[in-house]
């Protein structure tokens, strides 16, 4: 049962990492000018879910940023930060099957 619960955990890391780089590949779109439909249902999912977890890594990581003096950074981290952070709970969870 608890191999079971472990296993669906694993698979929603995999499904938000896989979130996380469509989202990624959506900026790279929208900042070479293409157009990517924010009315569709599914970019409005993938958008607010990958906001939900990279708010919370922008916040620290700019905070991180300004403690030493930086105020702006013209790349994003925190998509990567998050898709480490998420495969090092992956491999943890691997560990308690």
């Amino acid at each position: 049962m608890l191999a079971l619960i472990i296993d669906s955990l694993i698979l929603v890391l995999y499904l938000l990492s896989i979130i996380l780089v469509v989202h990624v590949i959506f900026s790279w779109i929208r900042f070479a000018g293409g157009r990517v439909p924010s009315y569709n249902p599914v970019v409005r999912f993938i958008d607010r879910v990958s906001d939900t977890i990279l708010d919370p890594i922008r916040q620290v990581q700019d905070r991180l940023l300004r403690s030493m003096g930086v105020r702006y950074l013209p790349i994003d981290f925190s998509p990567l930060i998050a898709i480490v952070l998420i495969q090092l709970v992956i491999r943890l969870l691997e560990g308690l099957r």
